[in-house]
């Protein structure tokens, strides 16, 4: 490795720890001097792989992973441990199954041994259940050492999951876990009655971020308004950002109030969009008998 690769190497693995670090920092943790540190962190920002932030007389750095999901970094022992469990997942999976697992049971394998085992590894709740930051790629090695006992259980869980399809796995982890607004979710790809529906709409505003209740709101209030079969064609745009704000959430543990600046523009994107898609809906759809209703009201008002 060139000299120029080893200060690289160095500085993304300082960054990965999660907190932006100022270059006086970085050149300190790094062992190079301070006009070095500036030199390199303005390579990596014009590739974006590090990006900046000023707040007065201050500058301070943080690592974009361009591997793993939002870009979001992932401590040097954790991708080692990580790395291990991708593995024996896919090597117990081809030996019992004689196929490649899927993304979707390898995530929601490692959450169960995330959990089981307690290791705290940067694993959230998005679009269709747990995801880990670290993105499968199925050839991945066998870094970490782990414990016999630990091997067996990975084992176990993925003979487990990896027995069921990616829809059945989904629907077991969301009951597993007892997240109720993907248990919701669920329910609302079998409604049957009006009735019913507006008892579901009804529980998954409880059971939504509490940063999205606004916007959940409209959605629940304009599917009462013009009907299922209407606004179930956008329930995806709705979901994604239901999800990344969930994402945030649940992901909070490991980036600390770091993680907005990763994924607080990719919300406020996703708002934007299911926005502009509910006043859609409501200037195609609504006319002057619906003008008593307040959420017409507030649209109209925000049009003006």
């Amino acid at each position: 490795m060139s000299e120029t690769d080893e200060i690289i190497s160095s500085i993304k693995k300082v960054l990965s720890e999660g907190k932006p670090l100022s270059i006086s920092q970085i050149a300190e943790k790094t062992k190079i001097d301070w006009r070095t540190a500036e030199h390199y962190l303005s390579i990596l920002k014009n590739l974006d792989l590090v990006d900046e932030l000023k707040y007065k007389n201050t500058r301070t750095f943080y690592y974009k992973d361009p591997d793993n999901y939002f870009k979001l970094p992932v401590k040097v022992k954790h991708q080692k441990l990580i790395s291990t469990i991708y593995y024996h997942i896919t090597g117990f999976c081809k030996n019992k199954f004689q196929k490649e697992p899927t993304k979707t049971q390898v995530y929601k394998i490692i959450w169960k041994i995330d959990k089981l085992l307690n290791l705290k590894l940067p694993i959230g709740w998005y679009r269709y259940g747990p995801v880990c930051v670290q993105v499968f790629q199925g050839n991945e090695k066998n870094e970490a050492k782990l414990e016999k006992k630990e091997i067996n259980l990975i084992k176990e869980t993925t003979e487990e999951y990896c027995s069921l399809d990616n829809i059945e796995l989904q629907r077991k982890v969301y009951q597993e876990a007892k997240e109720q607004a993907y248990i919701i979710k669920e329910k609302l790809s079998e409604i049957e009655n009006k009735e019913e529906l507006n008892i579901i709409l009804m529980d998954l505003v409880k059971a939504v971020p509490q940063e999205t209740m606004e916007i959940v709101t409209d959605f629940v209030r304009t599917t009462l308004l013009l009907g299922w079969n209407t606004t179930r064609n956008y329930f995806d745009i709705f979901w994604k950002y239901v999800t990344l704000a969930r994402l945030k959430e649940s992901i909070k543990f490991y980036y600390d109030y770091n993680i907005n600046l990763y994924l607080d523009s990719q919300i406020e994107s996703a708002k934007k969009e299911i926005k502009t898609t509910i006043k859609s809906l409501l200037e195609h759809y609504m006319d002057s008998k619906y003008s008593q209703d307040k959420l017409y009201q507030r649209w109209v008002k925000e049009r003006k």
